[in-house]
């Protein structure tokens, strides 16, 4: 009996940080299905929800164009099809202030984007044990 594998949903304007974390992401066994817009990652959860498998869990960077990861983060956590599906919010500063904000807004998480090889190893890791603890 296959065993399900985690599904994770990246969003992040920056191609190089989805590169980096998607093959992160996806060399630990994890599928990824990455967005450089959050209009579209809305539009494909929209589209996916009763089709398809929900993600089990989003990454969701905060500073995007148009459309800011906490007004995603909000969208997301409003609509009844997708408010279950954890939120861990990252960028490349993050205020502890904006950070409690995304918290009481839905966020199960939210970091600052790593510096370091070592801090990106170990923010792949956690979000590997986050996107594994929430399969369903």
């Amino acid at each position: 009996m296959n065993e399900p594998k985690p599904y994770v949903l990246l969003i992040d304007d920056d191609e190089d940080d989805l590169e980096m974390f998607s093959s992160g992401l996806e060399k630990r066994g994890i599928k990824v299905k990455t967005f450089e817009s959050s209009t579209k990652a809305l539009f494909y959860l929209t589209l996916m929800t009763g089709i398809r498998e929900l993600p089990s869990l989003i990454i969701l960077d905060y500073n995007m164009p148009k459309i800011n990861g906490q007004q995603v983060l909000l969208l997301i956590k409003g609509d009844p099809d997708t408010k279950d599906i954890p939120v861990v919010m990252y960028s490349t500063s993050m205020r502890d202030t904006l950070k409690t904000k995304l918290l009481e807004a839905g966020a199960l998480a939210s970091f600052d984007k790593p510096w370091t090889q070592q801090e990106f190893n170990s923010q792949v890791e956690v979000f590997e044990k986050l996107s594994s603890s929430f399969i369903k």
